[in-house]
């Protein structure tokens, strides 16, 4: 076992040299064989043991802030050392610089904050929509339910469907507002369903139609077809069908 101080101390690259107590040669060493606490600092004391490489340089094989840590040989109090073949050097030195370039990026970890507020946000608004459509079965069904894709259906003229949510809503469509659900009002329908024929993306809107004594959207809702609209269908379950409103 040997003592000594640090003499210098390369952060980046990970390796310095101990100016040894009673002895003029300094030692390497390398953060791989360090058992320090950090920050490493020059000027620091160690316990060491060290050895010689097959070049003949003094290199640490143990670096220590206490001597009772450093297991000693019982014969010359200075551990063996088997020497490796020159690759080993270089095999310490990527696997340093690999121990490097995986320190935590914060580019990275806020790349990943911004994944994970993004996952939860569409998560949260998909739960809302189907919490929704659960609450509204309560909501009393029309008599008039039929398939818009029947050529040979019925349609309804607006006006004189009966129900005033309806035909409000259809005047606020005409006019453009105001929606009683502004961020929700007037967005792309999809038609994921397919239950509406299938046309470019953009070209149905969709709109709330209130239910009385329901203190939520509903289930209830007009989307029109074209910009401006020239097809308007109203679904009383939540996209399930649909029928066609004429609307003047």
């Amino acid at each position: 076992m040997q003592s000594g101080k640090i003499k210098h101390w390369n952060e980046d690259k990970g390796y310095g040299f101990i100016d040894v107590d009673n002895q003029s040669e300094d030692v390497f060493f390398h953060i791989s064989k360090a058992r320090l606490a950090k920050p490493i600092t020059v000027g620091q004391s160690v316990y060491f043991n060290s050895a010689r490489n097959d070049k003949n340089q003094l290199r640490a094989t143990e670096v220590t802030s206490s001597s009772l840590s450093l297991e000693q040989d019982t014969a010359s109090g200075i551990p063996n050392y088997t020497p490796t073949n020159t690759n080993s050097h270089h095999s310490t030195r990527n696997s340093n610089r690999s121990s490097h370039n995986s320190r935590p990026n914060k580019r990275s970890l806020g790349s990943t904050l911004f994944s994970l507020i993004a996952i939860i946000a569409v998560a949260f608004y998909f739960f809302g929509d189907l919490n929704s459509t659960l609450l509204a079965d309560s909501i009393e069904s029309t008599t008039v339910s039929q398939d818009v894709t029947n050529n040979t259906s019925q349609t309804i003229t607006a006006g004189i469907t009966g129900d005033a949510q309806v035909d409000n809503t259809i005047a606020l469509i005409q006019q453009g507002g105001p929606f009683p659900y502004p961020n929700k009002d007037g967005t792309t329908f999809y038609n994921r369903e397919g239950r509406l024929p299938a046309q470019s993306q953009g070209y149905y809107r969709e709109y709330t139609v209130p239910t009385p004594s329901v203190s939520h959207r509903g289930a209830r809702r007009i989307v029109t077809g074209g910009n401006p609209p020239t097809v308007y269908y109203l679904t009383i379950d939540h996209y399930d069908s649909f029928q066609r409103l004429q609307v003047p």
